[in-house]
């Protein structure tokens, strides 16, 4: 049985014994040269005692291989592939009659059958269109209680939460909590290390004084105030120039060099009311809300805002503020160089009692204003403001995309406020909290997949221009210039009582 299998491999490679070579090198015991010695090892095996006889090598050449052994190789394989499919195709047969009969097996009838505890997934298209889009997320907007949310924001545990304060950190922890919960495919927070403008130790205020007596009249010393206002004292005449537009200092009558302008609140930011007042060579600026564009404001509410004409922290312009990194000393060329103050509606009303000459009846507001201070009276500005750097902290949560993931479209809205901030803060961190929700449900439940991913961001620093929103994109510009889509904006998204911008 032996010699039939080995004749039969031998006759698979052309009928050519198998062998193999052997190479040693020796030195010979009379010679300096070495020589090479090559044998055949079937040579070896019936030739040991000639081999030992000679001195010099016998090389015996290898036959070569013929055809033979490609077609066997060639054999082999097709053995082997007709093997493979005959297995195959039994195995088909095996299947096919299985899949036959659930096909053509009726429905099965809830209760004709041991019943078996099965988990239901609905049924979902695989792609969702525009129409049922929109459908589906008007359906789960108008279910969702908004109330309930605000409400949790404004709890004494969040308000007031400035920027950088304990209590804003507190509520950043907690959407960070919150978006977990949505089960959003990452969550994270950064921080950054950015200056602000924050009342100091000493009051600002605001005086009348007596051009020819030294009697000083205390008007307010105000609760509110101007972030990144110029810190010093001014004294001079005071002007109404309404809203403080470029159109309404071109209407004055008297020029504003060398004394102080009064402005109504609205119509344009803080920071650009203080910069036509200060292209005119005003030397301080105060503002208020009049009772005809704000009705609903008690008259002693403090007001709060910026001066700074531009976003992010003004003393790291262009560059992001991280980890306490150092760049070279520099500030925004938006930073006013004179004081501003904001004064509650009463305390410009009693401004107004030492002022003379109507407001034009073009300018819509309250009968008791006043355009100029009387001739033997001024007003006196001190305002005391220090620089404070804080930690700030800005959440994110991302739903990632199902096409375009390195692609994101950003839905953002402030956190911070000055005060309880619930027709701002509230209400837009609200909007984000219950859109982030609505959306990983959809994802998860509705079978909604996002091309691009969309990222839901909560700013902290808002209220003094953007600040984290600014800091942020200058640490990733390159990325979003290249790969953000867009961005919403939820602040101010209320309209009324009933309806969204």
């Amino acid at each position: 049985m032996m010699d039939q299998a080995r004749s039969a491999f031998s006759n698979l490679f052309g009928g050519e014994p198998l062998s193999y070579t052997r190479f040693s090198l020796a030195r010979q015991v009379d010679g300096d040269n070495s020589h090479v010695e090559m044998k055949l090892a079937v040579d070896e095996e019936e030739n040991v005692d000639n081999n030992m006889r000679g001195s010099h090598a016998s090389v015996t050449k290898p036959k070569r291989f013929n055809g033979s052994f490609f077609w066997g190789t060639i054999a082999v394989i097709i053995f082997f592939f007709i093997g493979f499919m005959v297995g195959y195709l039994g195995y088909c047969k095996r299947v096919e009659p299985k899949v036959e009969r659930e096909e053509t097996e009726p429905p099965k009838i809830a209760g004709t059958e041991p019943s078996e505890t099965e988990e239901y997934f609905p049924e979902v298209p695989s792609r969702l269109f525009w129409t049922e889009l929109k459908a589906m997320l008007s359906e789960k907007l108008n279910a969702t209680e908004f109330t309930s949310t605000i409400r949790r924001l404004n709890e004494n545990t969040y308000v007031p939460r400035e920027a950088g304060s304990q209590k804003d950190e507190s509520l950043a922890f907690y959407l960070e909590d919150q978006f977990r919960k949505c089960k959003l495919s990452k969550v994270w927070h950064d921080e950054h290390f950015v200056k602000i403008q924050v009342k100091g130790s000493t009051r600002n205020t605001v005086t009348i004084v007596a051009t020819n007596s030294p009697t000083v009249y205390l008007v307010e010393t105000p609760l509110g105030y101007v972030a990144y206002s110029k810190a010093t004292t001014v004294t001079g005449k005071l002007i109404h120039a309404n809203f403080g537009t470029k159109k309404d200092f071109e209407d004055l009558s008297s020029p504003v060099n060398g004394s102080l302008v009064i402005v109504r609140a609205g119509k344009i930011t803080f920071a650009e009311k203080v910069k036509n007042a200060e292209s005119l060579n005003a030397i301080g600026v105060l503002i208020y809300m009049d009772r005809s564009k704000f009705p609903i404001v008690d008259a002693e509410v403090p007001v709060f805002g910026h001066a700074h004409l531009g976003t992010g922290d003004p003393y790291t312009p262009g560059f992001p503020s991280f980890n306490h990194t150092q760049f070279p000393p520099s500030q925004s060329s938006g930073l006013p160089n004179i004081p501003v103050q904001t004064i509650s509606r009463a305390s410009a009303e009693t401004l107004f009692q030492n002022m003379e000459g109507d407001c034009p009846s073009a300018w819509k507001t309250d009968s008791s204003c006043r355009l100029v201070t009387s001739q033997n009276k001024n007003v006196k500005l001190t305002v005391s403001n220090e620089l404070k750097e804080i930690r700030i902290l800005n959440v994110f949560g991302v739903i990632k995309g199902f096409e375009e993931p390195d692609r994101y479209i950003v839905v953002g809205a402030q956190r911070d406020a000055w005060g309880p901030g619930a027709a701002k803060s509230s209400v837009g961190t609200a909007l984000l909290l219950e859109l982030a929700r609505i959306f990983s449900d959809m994802v998860l439940k509705d079978g909604f997949k996002p091309s691009r991913s969309i990222v839901f961001a909560s700013w902290s620093a808002g209220d003094f221009g953007a600040v984290g929103a600014t800091e942020w994109l200058e640490g990733y510009l390159s990325s979003l210039h290249s790969k953000a889509f867009t961005y919403i904006n939820l602040d101010n998204a209320v309209l009324g009582k009933y309806f969204f911008h």
